[in-house]
């Protein structure tokens, strides 16, 4: 066993040193490969084959922008991308964790969890404690929510 965990840590330093001077996963990377898999499930449960070679083209598109080397011409698609669907991105971000929170308050009954509005940290309150106006450790907005 310590053999195949000197080999694993071996990788893991090797992929470290493959992937410094790389771009590596951002959000558009995230989106292509999302789209990427939407068609090659198309593909699978339509039977259409040009479903297949575009999911294929997007995720060799995915993998280029992901070890590619101009890190500032990746970086300045990911800022166009983020520009136009940012917006998209971060409403859809807090929606999961908002999902997420409700679901930990759900199982947790002592605590009610909050994501706050504009940076997005997460608050854990006593439960029972009516209705409280909330201030954020991180940011310092306030706001009032039922417990």
């Amino acid at each position: 066993m310590g053999l195949l965990k000197k080999y694993v840590k071996m990788f893991r330093e090797d992929m470290k040193e493959v992937m410094a001077r790389r771009c590596g996963l951002d959000e558009l990377n995230n989106f292509i490969m999302l789209v990427a898999f939407l068609y090659v499930v198309a593909a699978l449960a339509t039977g259409i084959m040009w479903f297949a070679a575009i999911g294929a083209v997007l995720i060799a598109l995915g993998y280029f922008r992901v070890f590619s080397k101009n890190l500032e011409k990746r970086k300045r698609e990911n800022a166009v991308y983020m520009k136009y669907l940012g917006g998209f991105v971060n409403v859809m971000a807090f929606c999961k964790k908002s999902v997420k929170m409700w679901w930990k308050s759900f199982k947790d009954p002592a605590y009610v969890y909050f994501v706050c509005v504009s940076c997005h940290q997460i608050i854990r309150i006593p439960r029972g404690k009516n209705k409280i106006s909330i201030r954020c450790p991180k940011c310092g907005k306030t706001f009032v929510k039922r417990t």
